[in-house]
């Protein structure tokens, strides 16, 4: 009986989460889609993408930067709001433990940032006309990198003040946007600012995702160890900040 009310419990926390967010989920599914035909479309006349290469970072950059603009702008905002609104001080005293609240966000988030993928990799795929390879090591690193983000991006909304939080949020956005090589090649950076990014998680994440989903680049098990750092150090920075919260 206790196994079962605690399942019931931890079913409906997550039925909650997703009616709190149902009124965001078109706005943002919307969003992603304005962002993949950006990055697509766009930027592909701003960088006069007419090589194989150039195409292939524009396909692989859409899809990152939908990631990045869900699980570490729009999430920490909406969290942050969460926080301000007394939800988490109200979730806390239900009978369900601190890893079961985050674990609930962490699956509706998980789905909302779904969208963005999924259209970046068919939007790209036509219009630069890259196959997709799409199986068990595709969707593993894709539930990975989508999970370490969001976990990233809890931390951000859980640690920060709301008005830094927004802060940090549109410099992630404008910094991964225009500046770290992911709708570009690394080779286009000075030698040591190249390096800097490749211990921050953004640009490990677009490496897996030109590795997994579309064999442009060779296995590195050193992305994926700073992906997997950061999103560790974020879940414990999350979980402490939720038990010490009053």
């Amino acid at each position: 009986m206790k196994i079962k009310n605690r399942y019931n419990t931890s079913v409906g926390l997550i039925k909650w989460s997703l009616i709190r967010h149902k009124f965001y989920i078109p706005v943002f599914v919307l969003v992603q889609i304005l962002l993949s035909v950006s990055v697509i479309y766009g930027f592909s006349f701003v960088t006069n993408a007419v090589d194989d290469l150039s195409k292939s970072f524009l396909c692989t950059g859409a899809i990152t930067i939908n990631i990045i603009a869900v699980t570490c702008v729009l999430c920490p905002q909406i969290v942050s709001e969460a926080k301000q609104n007394g939800i988490f001080n109200y979730q806390k005293t239900l009978p369900v433990s601190r890893i079961e609240i985050l674990l609930s966000d962490l699956l509706v988030w998980g789905i909302i940032s779904l969208p963005g993928v999924f259209i970046s990799m068919i939007l790209g795929s036509i219009n630069f006309n890259i196959n997709i390879e799409f199986g068990i090591i595709s969707v593993l690193s894709l539930f990975f990198v989508i999970v370490s983000l969001i976990l990233f991006g809890f931390s951000i909304a859980y640690l920060l003040p709301p008005n830094v939080m927004t802060l940090v949020t549109q410099i992630i956005m404008i910094g991964g946007l225009l500046f770290s090589p992911i709708i570009y090649s690394a080779d286009r950076l000075p030698n040591w600012m190249a390096n800097i990014y490749n211990y921050l998680p953004f640009v490990p994440v677009s490496n897996i995702i030109r590795f997994s989903l579309f064999s442009l680049n060779s296995f590195n098990i050193k992305d994926y160890i700073v992906v997997l750092l950061w999103g560790f150090v974020a879940f414990l920075l999350s979980i402490y900040i939720i038990k010490k919260r009053k």
